[in-house]
């Protein structure tokens, strides 16, 4: 009656966050370790390159991820002093 068929899945990571959501640092590895993949049966000069790549890709994500989190607090800040709540833009602007 049921037809199932059963197949592999390769790695899998999970990241959680407590108190508040992931940081700039889990989401830069979570993106550079889906762009780029390292084999392990990759020759070690390849594997050493690649390594370095990742680690290049991931710095320049976090910058542009810590980019976008504090323009994005500065469009709400707007926002918010637009809708006359002073205080309540200058308390987010420190965040």
């Amino acid at each position: 009656m049921f037809d199932l068929n059963v197949g592999t899945v390769g790695a899998v990571n999970i990241v959680t966050s407590e108190n508040g959501g992931l940081s700039n640092d889990q989401i830069a590895d979570m993106l550079a370790s889906k762009l780029i993949y390292i084999s392990d049966e990759a020759p070690e000069p390849i594997r050493l390159q690649a390594d370095a790549f990742r680690d290049r890709v991931r710095n320049m994500a976090q910058y542009y991820i810590e980019l976008a989190r504090k323009e994005e607090r500065a469009s709400i800040c707007a926002k918010v002093r637009d809708a006359g709540q002073l205080e309540l833009a200058k308390a987010i602007g420190r965040l």
